[in-house]
Order: structure tokens, then sequence, then C-alpha cells
């Protein structure tokens, strides 16, 4: 009875070895396609933009802090006007900034309004430039160049809401 108790505790252990590996396996085959599909998401992005955009923007930071602007989204030869809202942790000041944006990934304009995310760091005193990388649960991407006047440090999570003006 106890060598029965061995030899099945031998199977169960080995049957647990080999799932494991398994497992592993599949971890790196899944960590294998994700650092491919990230890889040709940079290369895409090296080149021309699905859409660009303008837009105008102001924000007041103290320690958590909101945005509010608009713009215009230039997509398969028609314009789009937005409004854009937002809030961040940390920093402080105050900035207005013009800039323009490169849209990566948007098939349809239905995929462009909604919420997104990113990190940005970055310190203002009097006229200065920025830029930040924004993407959305359907993985538009957005890059932003800006100017802007004011006098601000930034350093956190921002997250953006953007909405098509009928």
């Amino acid at each position: 009875m106890r060598n029965k108790s061995m030899i099945l505790g031998s199977v169960l252990a080995g049957l647990a070895l080999s799932f494991a590996q398994v497992s592993f396996a599949q971890t790196d085959g899944a960590q294998q396609k994700a650092d491919a599909k990230a890889q040709a998401r940079q290369k895409a992005m090296s080149g021309p933009p699905d859409a660009t955009a303008e837009f105008d923007a102001k924000q007041l930071r103290l320690i958590f802090g909101g945005a509010e602007g608009k713009g215009v989204l230039h997509f398969k030869g028609k314009d789009y006007p937005f409004t854009v809202s937002g809030v961040t942790v940390g920093g402080v000041g105050y900035t207005e900034a013009h800039g323009t944006a490169n849209v990566y990934f948007l098939k349809n304009i239905e995929d462009f309004p909604g919420n997104y995310q990113g990190i940005g760091a970055g310190a203002a005193v009097g006229v200065s430039k920025g830029g930040n990388t924004f993407q959305n649960m359907k993985e538009v991407v957005i890059t932003t160049k800006s100017k802007g006047e004011g006098a601000a440090l930034n350093l956190g999570v921002s997250s953006i809401s953007i909405k098509l003006v009928k």
C-alpha cells in the first residue's frame, strides 16, 4: 500500500511539473506575441499617422488637476470638432497650450471618442514645449506636441476624455 502511495505521489508530482512547464511555455509564447505586437505598433508609429489634430487646452494642477480644451480632428478628408477634458494626479501650476497631435491605429471615427490614459513629466516657466502619448481601450494612440505659457511642474498620470462635437 505504501509503494502504491509513493508511485501515485510520484506520478502526480510529474504531472504537476509537466503542467507547470506547459504553462511557462504558454506564458513565454504569449510574451513573445505581445513583444512582437508592441514592436509592430512602434514601427507603425514611425510612419504616417491615420489622422492629425490641432487643439487648445488649459490645465490647472495642485497635486490633483483638471484640464479642458477643444480641437479639430482631420480624418479621411473630413474635419471633426471635439472637446477634451481631463484629470491629472501629480504636479502643480497653470498652463495654456496650443498643440498638434498625430493619431495612430484609427480605422473608424467611432473609435476616436472615449477615455485615454497617459503618463508624462515636464516643467514649464513662461513659454514652453511639451508632448505626451495617450491610448484608449480601442488601442487608438494619440501623440501630442504643444507650446504653452504658464508655470507648472508635471510628474504623473493623466486621463482625458474626448467627445466629438455634433
